[in-house]
């Protein structure tokens, strides 16, 4: 009886942590490279990018620490991968390729993230 009991909370234990979504490594990476890639678009000089890109990168970047912060991830390492990417890129122009990468993974990666997005991008800057 209490190896069945235990079987049972085991199962339970795991398909809780499947149901809520937990994201792998290698999304958590790809979701942190994102944000890295977002925040430096939003620091672009002005004259070197719509101000649509930017209104949509700060929204993104918002966005995706509420997603990453719901899925555990804590401040410190959102922060050390953002930094890391931004460090990378700093200075250089801005990634259209990159960005509808970003763009691609991030929405089918957190879902009604394009329409929480586009509709807080529209707040910023009067937009």
């Amino acid at each position: 009886m209490r190896k069945n009991f235990l079987i049972f909370a085991v199962f339970l234990y795991v398909s809780s942590a499947l149901a809520a979504g937990h994201i792998t490594k290698a999304q958590k990476e790809k979701t942190i490279e994102c944000l890295g890639h977002y925040s430096a678009t939003a620091v672009l000089p002005a004259d070197t990018i719509e101000v649509k890109n930017m209104e949509l990168a700060l929204a993104s970047v918002k966005v995706i620490r509420e997603y990453l912060a719901s899925e555990g991830v804590k401040d410190d390492e959102m922060n050390k991968g953002m930094n890391a990417y931004v460090d990378k890129v700093y200075g250089k122009p801005f990634n259209k390729s990159k960005n509808a990468e970003c763009n691609k993974f991030i929405y089918k990666q957190i879902k009604g993230s394009e329409e929480k997005i586009e509709k807080l991008s529209r707040t910023i800057y009067a937009g």
